[in-house]
């Protein structure tokens, strides 16, 4: 991801922010079929991570589809989720009627200091255009005492994760996605020590990091899905290219995914993440 040069350019961080909006304008169900079940893999260790169980208080931050509120629900915690995107909020509302969804933009936050016991987030700390000022604001409203546990993609890519840029870098007359610039300041290496210092430089305590990986079990077709429907980032890059690119994409896609492919037709991707978990030590 590149950086900006001017650390100090408010107007980069909402160009960001404002850019990962568009890309996740209206594509819940696309979410929902394709990556909600990739991301789920996590949910236990996160929430572990976060202490979570029977009568906490929950924020589940960009909650998607609601996936990891019904795992919390599940466990007994009291569950207030927020997401950006109305899609994912129609759909995580049938997921987990027991929770309670509300439409808000980290850091704009509308509860006070210390409300819950557990702030926790899957795969959303790499959707905010400044991470240091919204981890800080969703530590301020976790209890002293709570557990603040988010989940990362990290910098180096795994077989799963690189299949879709892959296949554009081998495809003749792509254009790669370019999104806007973080602002240095805010920025952060992707990996269990930037990760970790993340945490501490906002004032978490007790901070540990560990490492998930997983094989996620899926075939060609589906995997493909996303590009068809344009959701995400390789979703909407991909509807963005000339139609003879995107023919050649698919041809270059099929051979790629081969090679990740059983030989019962099962598309095998080994993905990695990243898990932080921090404790509230005051309220500043």
């Amino acid at each position: 991801m590149s950086k900006s040069e001017d650390p100090s350019t408010s107007s980069v961080s909402e160009t960001f922010d404002e850019a990962e909006r568009v890309l996740w304008a209206d594509a819940g169900s696309g979410y929902d079929a394709v990556y909600a079940s990739l991301c789920a893999y996590t949910i236990p260790a996160l929430l572990d991570g976060a202490a979570v169980s029977a009568g906490s208080t929950l924020l589940d931050v960009g909650t998607g589809t609601g996936t990891v509120a019904r795992a919390a629900v599940a466990r007994g915690a009291r569950v207030t989720a927020v997401d950006a995107e109305p899609s994912m909020l129609d759909l995580a509302r049938m997921k987990a009627p027991e929770a309670e969804f509300l439409l808000a933009v980290v850091p704009d936050l509308p509860f006070e200091p210390g409300t819950f016991d557990a702030v926790a987030g899957n795969f959303v700390l790499d959707h905010f255009g400044r991470p240091k000022v919204a981890l800080r604001a969703l530590r301020d409203v976790a209890k002293v005492g709570g557990r603040v546990a988010f989940t990362l993609w990290p910098a180096e890519r795994s077989a799963g994760r690189s299949v879709f840029s892959r296949t554009g870098a081998a495809t003749e007359g792509w254009i790669p996605r370019q999104m806007p610039p973080l602002v240095l300041a805010d920025d952060y290496p992707r990996t269990e020590e930037g990760l970790a210092g993340l945490f501490r430089e906002v004032g978490l305590a007790d901070v540990t990091t560990s490492v998930i990986d997983w094989d996620h079990l899926t075939t060609a077709d589906e995997w493909w899905m996303s590009m068809g429907s344009g959701v995400g980032p390789s979703g909407r890059n991909y509807q963005a290219q000339a139609p003879e690119v995107r023919a050649a994409f698919r041809e270059t896609y099929l051979r790629v995914a081969a090679e990740l492919t059983d030989e019962d037709g099962t598309l095998r991707l080994p993905y990695r993440a990243l898990l932080a978990v921090g404790t509230v030590v005051d309220s500043e």
